[in-house]
């Protein structure tokens, strides 16, 4: 009976610290850092510091990132959404808004584009 007693409060006090214990959003962004190494920030498109995209695009090179929770990877993410962005030499920005660049700009494929929340999260240029 004892034996018995002993292994039903252990397996209690187990379920009770597992479910204590168990990750919240905030360290489950931690850990995905720690998994996925540090991430990388997105900036919006400024037509005052990148200039005119009619004439610039051409300099900008399409490369793809993964979203996971609202951060950004330069490789390639399980679970990661991709999310295709322009790498230029001052890191790495969103196309402009304007319909016409998928159109004029070939390189970038329709169903990797950035969606509203990735706009949002966009950090504005310093």
């Amino acid at each position: 009976m004892r034996i018995a007693k002993w292994s039903a409060v252990s397996i209690a006090a187990g379920f009770a610290l597992a479910t204590a214990c168990a990750p919240g959003y905030r360290a489950t962004r931690i850990t995905a850092s720690a998994q996925f190494g540090p991430g990388i920030d997105i900036y919006s498109y400024s037509a005052a510091q990148d200039g005119d995209w009619h004439a610039n695009y051409r300099q900008w090179t399409p490369t793809t990132v993964y979203e996971v929770n609202g951060s950004y990877y330069p490789s390639q993410v399980r679970g990661g959404r991709e999310v295709q962005v322009y790498r230029t030499s001052g890191g790495y920005m969103l196309p402009p808004r304007d319909k016409n660049v998928s159109r004029t700009d070939k390189r970038l494929d329709a169903k990797r584009l950035p969606n509203g929340s990735d706009y949002s999260r966009a950090h504005n240029r310093p």
